[in-house]
């Protein structure tokens, strides 16, 4: 161990560099590499319970190496229930939101996206809240059948995308509103090659 309690040789992101991976390299390079006991070509990603609160409460601080309002984590699978209920609001799946994840012609995992809504189901109000879960696809991973550890990692373990989508704030357009208040006048003409067809 290195002073202060960290590990040696353990690679973390430069600075300046920020961890935004695709579904593919996602599930290839980390989640992989995780269920098989293999080093990750960075450690920042915390294990955690994604799903034991609702994302209000989750450890945000632990992941540090992302984009504005996206964090990474690994986690226990969700079970395959279409609503996962917790205090204060449940996850729901999104049903647009799943499908394979490809890589290099090959089917190496799977995404479904599940929805943060505050309240009761079916009638919660949903949030701002996103969870992408990606699983690998056991045919990518090789293992022995005798090694029940790693099988059941491949049946538990997944990557999360967690991600607070913010609303665009309404534009406030100064000239449009002139426009309209002149046009209610009666005091606006539209130009005649703008009427021309």
């Amino acid at each position: 161990m290195a002073s202060g309690g960290q590990a040696l040789n353990v690679p973390v992101l430069v600075p300046g560099y920020r961890f935004i991976p695709t579904d593919d390299e996602l599930i290839v390079y980390y989640l992989k590499r995780k269920i098989m006991g293999q080093q990750l070509p960075c450690d920042v990603i915390p294990t955690i319970d994604v799903y034991a609160s609702n994302p209000d409460k989750l450890p945000l601080d632990d992941f540090k190496d992302g984009e504005a309002n996206e964090w990474f984590f690994f986690s226990t699978r969700s079970k395959d229930d279409d609503v996962i209920v917790l205090d204060g609001g449940y996850y729901a799946i999104d049903p647009e939101g799943a499908g394979p994840v490809t890589w290099e012609g090959k089917t190496v995992g799977y995404v479904k996206t599940l929805n943060f809504y505050k309240g009761s189901s079916p009638d919660g109000k949903q949030t701002e809240w996103m969870v992408e879960e990606l699983r690998v696809n056991p045919e990518f991973v090789p293992v022995d059948n005798d090694d029940r550890s790693t099988q059941e990692k491949i049946e538990n373990l997944v990557a999360c995308r967690v991600s607070r989508v913010q609303p665009e704030p309404e534009r406030y357009d100064y000239f449009d509103e002139e426009i309209e208040k002149e046009a209610k006048r009666g005091k606006f003409e539209i130009p005649a090659s703008l009427l021309e067809e």
